[in-house]
């Protein structure tokens, strides 16, 4: 009887964290305030507050839901990116994600090491952890809030990419902490593997989905078809070594930027017949990245321990992290905007930070191999996680509500010339 009644309080939960984000997402169209903390706020309720689900019993899901999660939203992200606009970014996208990641895990190592009084490698592994951005907060933000298309695509790009180094870099520590010894062309050639294949098979995946698709534009469930795809495609790409998040973007990009693709590539396909296709499997998928982010962002508050995370000391590390964050974002983005027109959204760029699911599940690794002192990862990288959220969300709410002003200001500017007044 107890585990029915849990079973059916999780149904209920699941229906209320789904409600909350609904309204979150009106209210954030209508008001500017994204829907993120309040599902974190809901998840430290039935978590950590009310203990109706234990932190131990979540752990182990984790790294289900976060596989899951990047490929629906990075798919998601990969269709309404610009094919076009991705090509001309890519460069100073690399430029912003490289020079930040090495900035911010340079200064953060230094800071652990003598606040938390860490060995090098145990004080190294927070950077990987606290640089870069989570995608699953950055996309679907940039594409609400009217940014500047080359800024979003940048910004778009540089999550993915830092998703990597992040993965990678943190793995390459861990060996190193475990084993006593790391192979420095291994590691090289695991990430040029991880590109070169992610991006490759990509490619391929999407080139090959988008024929067989328009061949069966006429048949039902097409939209599971193509999870199918997506879902096979990113674990394949991780057996081959390659990188699955970056087949999940490069698939979304090759399906919505079919047009661009077959003037490059022949693949007899007449795209007003599969229109019809696409607008659904679109709409579809759209439904499910809004799915996958309001469960994640309520698990996150499900496994915040408050009893370690607003302790002084971890608190104090977690603002200054916070504050090295956002310094040093602010000079990668400078460097990266460089004699661009996108100079101009360097503050933008910076304060679109919002971290979430990779870090999150980076941050337990340490628990999960029993390094020492692995709790401090999971309390500051969580209290890093809501703060840059908190930083993005009160940002983008700002930054939309100044585009609507400008373009109040603009309509209220008078079409004709103006006549001065007689007698002036």
């Amino acid at each position: 009887m107890a585990e029915l009644t849990t079973v059916t309080f999780a149904f209920y939960a699941a229906a209320v964290i789904l409600a909350i984000g609904f309204t979150g997402n009106m209210l954030f169209r209508r008001t500017g305030f994204p829907e993120i903390l309040f599902l974190v706020f809901f998840g430290m309720i039935l978590g950590p507050w009310l203990g109706v689900f234990k932190q131990e019993s979540l752990i182990p899901i984790l790294p289900y839901l976060s596989t899951l999660a990047f490929m629906m939203i990075l798919f998601n992200g990969g269709l309404d990116l610009n094919l076009r606009q991705l090509i001309s970014q890519s460069t100073r996208a690399t430029i912003l994600a490289v020079t930040y990641f090495i900035f911010v895990t340079l200064a953060v190592t230094l800071f652990a090491r003598f606040f938390f009084e860490m060995d090098w490698i145990l004080a190294m592994m927070f950077g990987p952890m606290i640089a870069g951005t989570s995608s699953v907060v950055i996309i679907p933000l940039v594409n609400r809030i009217g940014v500047n298309p080359d800024t979003a695509t940048t910004l778009a790009v540089e999550s993915a990419i830092t998703d990597i180094l992040n993965v990678i870099f943190l793995f390459v520590l861990l060996d190193l902490q475990i084993g006593g010894v790391v192979d420095i062309r291994q590691a090289g050639t695991d990430l040029v593997s991880r590109f070169s294949v992610g991006i490759v098979l990509g490619l391929i995946l999407g080139m090959v989905w988008l024929r067989i698709l328009y061949a069966t534009r006429n048949e039902e469930f097409t939209y599971i078809s193509t999870l199918a795809t997506l879902i096979g495609g990113f674990q394949l790409s991780e057996s081959l070594g390659g990188s699955g998040v970056l087949t999940a973007l490069v698939l979304g990009v090759i399906m919505g930027n079919d047009a661009d693709v077959l003037r490059v590539f022949p693949l007899r396909i007449k795209l007003q017949l599969l229109e019809e296709t696409k607008r659904f499997i679109f709409r579809f998928q759209g439904e499910m990245a809004f799915l996958m982010r309001s469960f994640f962002f309520v698990f996150l508050g499900l496994i915040y321990n408050p009893t370690i995370a607003v302790s002084t000391p971890i608190l104090l590390a977690s603002f200054i992290m916070l504050g090295i964050n956002l310094a040093l974002r602010y000079i990668a983005a400078t460097l990266a905007t460089f004699r661009s027109q996108m100079s101009m959204d360097k503050a933008t760029i910076t304060v679109m930070s919002g971290q979430g699911l990779a870090h999150a599940a980076l941050s337990l690794v340490p628990l999960q191999f029993g390094l020492p002192n692995a709790f401090i990862y999971v309390a500051v990288v969580i209290n890093v996680i809501i703060l840059t959220n908190i930083v993005t969300s009160v940002s983008a709410a700002y930054i939309k509500y100044r585009a609507k002003e400008r373009l109040k200001a603009t309509k209220g500017i008078p079409s004709g010339p103006l006549i001065p007044p007689t007698g002036t």
